[in-house]
């Protein structure tokens, strides 16, 4: 559930509850350098700030100026992308923290997008088995997706989100006019995970979500707090029952299964210009509804939905020229959702529709085995035409 919204000076707050635990929400607009200010309800000795050089470079300033303020501020920042979950990086990072004297009283910030994010919560659940952690993101995937969660992972070696805990953060603080000086890439990731959770969980919401895409002032901020509205509501909704979304939480990793393995090649082909983790999860999803269709879920009209959102979204129908299907299907079979579900070592364990807002499976386990064949086939689908 969600708490009711409470007014704080130059923000709002609300309370979200996922099972056992709760965390406060902080948000407005125009609110960075204050809500900065309020850490100092912390007391902490000092502030280890996780981020990338792209959010340092523009905002680092305005955060570390107040943080300084407060305590003496230590910064570990390396190049956007999601590269920078790494093994590597995580060892870099505690490294730093614990050499510039970071103690059980520091509290670690993850200032930033999904990435360093997932970084920073890593880090604060390791060092002296846990410290404070804190999020103020700074992307609409980071704001209306991965913060509102307790999962925090790194990347192996084979594939995405394999190494990781669980960590409630002391509380969420978002600027949405932060998020509307997003690049549109950026911006329209965050879309996606917004669509997903339309398609998966809210589908009355599809509607007003075309609505708004049609108007196209994606950037303003009270766009962008429905947005966060409705990704609050659709998240906690089937977290409630399941705080570490092993269970009916599993419905928010729709088009995840092949969305996460095109993301991570591409990612490994171009690097930061390669594909947004939004972007990737709605070619998941529309490869995903193709599947449901095969099977007997979805009709013709709900994948014509899929679709259409998508072209709304400006992601385009085909996944980028030079990946591998091998490569690709090589993580689909290291996807971290198996173990959930028996398969076979020649299926998926995948979320599938079917109908909008009705997976297949029960409500505490939406996950069905997917032959690799159909997934093979539905990534092939996807691939662009040689020589287009």
């Amino acid at each position: 559930m969600i708490g009711y919204v409470v007014s704080i000076g130059d923000w709002n707050l609300r309370s979200v509850v996922v099972g056992d635990v709760s965390y406060p929400y902080h948000y407005g607009v125009d609110c960075l350098e204050s809500m900065a200010a309020s850490f100092g309800s912390f007391d902490a000795d000092r502030f280890l700030v996780v981020t990338d050089d792209n959010v340092l470079g523009l905002y680092g300033e305005r955060i570390l100026r107040v943080l300084s303020t407060l305590a003496p501020v230590e910064v570990f920042s390396r190049p956007a992308g999601d590269g920078a979950k790494s093994l590597l990086n995580l060892g870099a990072c505690l490294e730093q923290a614990i050499g510039a004297g970071v103690t059980r009283r520091s509290v670690v910030v993850a200032f930033g997008g999904g990435v360093p994010g997932n970084l920073a919560g890593v880090v604060a659940s390791l060092l002296f088995r846990g410290v404070r952690l804190v999020h103020v993101p700074t992307t609409t995937v980071a704001a209306m997706d991965s913060v509102i969660s307790l999962k925090q992972a790194i990347n192996s070696s084979r594939g995405k989100n394999h190494i990781g805990t669980y960590r409630a953060p002391e509380g969420v603080y978002l600027d949405a006019r932060v998020l509307a000086t997003l690049p549109a890439k950026q911006l329209r990731s965050g879309l996606c995970e917004a669509t997903k959770n339309c398609l998966a969980i809210r589908p009355e919401s599809v509607g007003p979500m075309r609505d708004r895409l049609a108007a196209g002032d994606l950037a303003s901020p009270a766009t962008l707090l429905w947005l966060l509205e409705e990704s609050l509501a659709a998240k906690c909704a089937v977290m409630e029952r399941d705080t570490y979304e092993q269970g009916a939480g599993l419905v928010l990793e729709y088009g995840h299964t092949l969305g996460h393995a095109v993301e991570l090649c591409d990612q490994r082909l171009r690097g930061a210009d390669g594909l947004s983790h939004g972007e990737a999860v709605m070619l998941g999803m529309i490869a995903a509804a193709h599947i449901s269709r095969a099977a007997g879920g979805l009709s013709d009209t709900e994948v014509a939905v899929h679709v259409d959102l998508a072209e709304a979204l400006g992601v385009g129908a085909a996944v980028p020229s030079g990946l591998s299907t091998d490569d690709v299907m090589q993580v689909v079979r290291a996807d971290n959702k198996r173990g959930y579900l028996h398969v076979s070592d020649e299926e998926a364990a995948m979320v599938l529709l079917q109908r909008l807002g009705e997976p297949f499976g029960s409500r505490d386990l939406p996950l069905t085995a997917v032959p690799l064949g159909a997934v093979k086939e539905a990534l092939g689908a996807l691939m662009p035409v040689s020589g287009s």
